[in-house]
């Protein structure tokens, strides 16, 4: 204690105190509120670096040789932590070197400080360190140092440390970025500035009160690199990844400021030849830029054959968000590929109706001309089963019978052909008279019994409202529940029941023909209302018929402002509604529909 008792009042090292003080609150701050590789050799080498320079001060502040001698070996502690401490910490932050969060590593500069402080604090026996003409001559206030082949060894093997970090340093200046170069440069500046300094020391004998300068220099230079490690972005990932993010983005961006020239353009634009001096492409963009402006819709830039979208987003003042802005960010989207899927798709539509109008019109005329062949045929097999023309073999009679309904259920079906195209051409005129949809109803069930019975079904009609009268063309209303009713026969099982029944409630009129089938499964409508179509369940097998009945049944429903739906369930059967408009029975002019 009685050396620092000699040295408490001293300006000098009061002054170094404080200096030490500022060093320490950086050292805390930055260990407590910043994110950086290596930090643990950060810390050691800014420890080490306040001990040296409390140390050194408190050398320099006192008078006595003793007490100069030992503050100038406690020295040692930190002078040869130092080097190796920021060596690591170079190779951890700049390099990510991975051998540096090795557990072993960071006994390294404890087993380097311990050897040196050791020999130093055992100089008086050997004076490998500081050799004998060491001492304090008359009319000087600091010790003159002799140094010793241990000292230079020491300063050889904490140099190659140094050396090791430069050569670090000027490695990454091969492979980063110009941007970083600024960076890099004040890392070596911070490395080299206390080699400098020292080598002056220990050649020239430059002195700063009388004292080894190094721990002076490198602790200013250490404080002004952890300000610039505050402020500097090189290696924050919140500042770099937007930038790469930028840079490497696979669409060209373009940065406009609010003079209208181009600040900064990424990799993809400039491969692009988005821009190529002559200033036709700006001009095109500023044009765009007009027109988003005026809500007007942004015009796809040609370029090098290939067309883009420009996506613009202006850029807002931070000083006024509301107001001003600084210029626009412009993404060019290339749509040349989408461009021409839509060319290929556009194509593919319209041979795709070309070919719809071709089977169209082949369905037209193959029916035209089926129709009269087969009138002629069904009325001339009518004709013989009549026996006009005598009697008939009951052999002949039966083939002839069989050969009639096939002819009959032929011309059906061309009936229907011609009907469903009419339909969906918007070809079909309807009338728009009151039609008592219970009469009709009444009359389909009477004349479906014989084909209910060769089923084995029967019918049952449930006792709601008889009459109902509504507006439609009875021809086309009678064919619509014709198709419900034969429908229900064909897909009851046998010995079933299709029960019909007609209800008016809210000013609407509902006919329903219930089966006793397997059901149709959900979401079907499409199936069950379609072309051509019908649904198979598993077990049954598709029933005869065209497919067509229930699309025409839905068709003309809705040109009569009606509609077809149904409810099923599996395994219990459906039930097959069509709904119109009431009209009062007293209505002898009708509103006409659309038809």
């Amino acid at each position: 204690m009685t050396c620092f008792a000699d040295i408490l009042i001293s300006p000098i090292f009061l002054g170094v105190l404080g200096v030490s003080a500022v060093a320490a609150f950086v050292m805390v701050w930055m260990l407590k509120f910043q994110r950086f590789s290596a930090k643990p050799y950060y810390a050691m080498a800014f420890v080490a670096l306040i001990w040296t320079l409390i140390v050194v001060g408190a050398e320099a502040a006192s008078d006595d040789f003793t007490c100069q001698y030992r503050f100038a070996i406690s020295a040692w502690l930190g002078n040869a932590t130092v080097p190796v401490a920021w060596c690591f910490f170079i190779f951890g932050y700049i390099d990510n070197a991975p051998w540096v969060a090795k557990r072993w590593v960071y006994a390294v500069p404890a087993v380097i400080t311990a050897t040196v402080f050791a020999l130093a604090a055992t100089n008086q026996w050997h004076h490998l360190v500081y050799a004998d003409g060491t001492g304090m001559w008359p009319g000087q206030d600091h010790v003159t140092y002799v140094h010793g082949p241990g000292f230079y060894v020491i300063i050889a093997t904490l140099y190659s440390f140094v050396m090791a970090t430069l050569w670090c340093l000027l490695r990454a200046f091969t492979r980063s970025r110009f941007s970083a170069w600024p960076f890099l440069g004040v890392l070596v500046a911070v490395t080299i500035t206390p080699l400098v300094t020292n080598a002056a020391y220990v050649m020239f004998g430059f002195t700063i009160f009388g004292l080894d300068p190094t721990a002076f220099m490198f602790t200013f230079a250490v404080v002004a690199f952890s300000s610039l490690l505050v402020t500097n972005k090189t290696l924050d990932m919140a500042t770099v990844g937007p930038s790469i993010l930028f840079d490497t983005m696979s669409e060209p961006v373009v940065l406009i400021d609010r003079t209208y020239n181009i600040v900064q353009m990424n990799s993809a634009a400039k491969r692009s030849g988005l821009h190529d001096g002559s200033g036709h492409l700006l001009k095109e963009v500023l044009k765009n830029i007009e027109r988003s402006n005026t809500s007007e819709e942004v015009e796809n830039l040609e370029i090098s054959d290939r067309f883009y979208e420009p996506r613009i987003q202006e850029v807002a003042s931070p000083l006024d968000p509301a107001r001003a802005i600084l210029g626009w960010s412009i993404t060019f989207v290339d749509i040349t590929d989408r461009i021409a899927i839509s060319a290929e798709l556009e194509r593919a539509v319209e041979a795709a109706d070309q070919a719809n109008e071709a089977k169209d019109e082949f369905v037209s005329v193959v029916s035209h001309e089926m129709r009269t062949p087969l009138t002629s045929l069904t009325g001339g097999l009518a004709l013989a089963l009549s026996d006009r023309f005598g009697d008939v073999s009951a052999p002949l009679k039966s083939l002839l019978e069989i050969a009639h309904r096939n002819g009959r259920r032929l011309s059906r079906l061309v009936d229907n052909i011609l009907l469903a195209q009419k339909i969906d051409i918007g070809a079909l005129p309807l009338d728009t008279k009151r039609v008592d949809l219970g009469g009709l109803l009444h009359e389909s069930l009477e004349e479906n019994k014989m084909f209910a019975s060769t089923r084995g079904v029967r019918f049952v009609t449930k006792k709601n409202d008889t009459t109902a009268f509504i507006v439609g063309d009875a021809f086309a209303l009678r064919q619509i529940v014709d198709n419900l009713v034969s429908n229900a026969i064909k897909f009851s099982k046998e010995n079933g029941v299709v029960e019909g029944a007609l209800m008016i409630d809210n000013g609407r009129a509902r006919l329903s023909i219930k089966d006793s089938g397997r059901g149709i499964p959900e979401g079907m409508e499409s199936q069950v209302f379609g072309h051509f179509e019908q649904v198979k369940s598993s077990g049954q097998s598709s029933t005869q018929g065209s497919g067509l009945g229930l699309h025409i049944s839905k068709k003309l429903a809705q040109q009569m402002s009606g509609d077809v739906f149904y409810d099923s369930e599996v395994g219990v059967g459906s039930t097959f509604h069509v709904e119109f408009a009431l009209v009062d029975e007293g209505d002898t002019e009708p509103a006409q529909l659309a038809g």
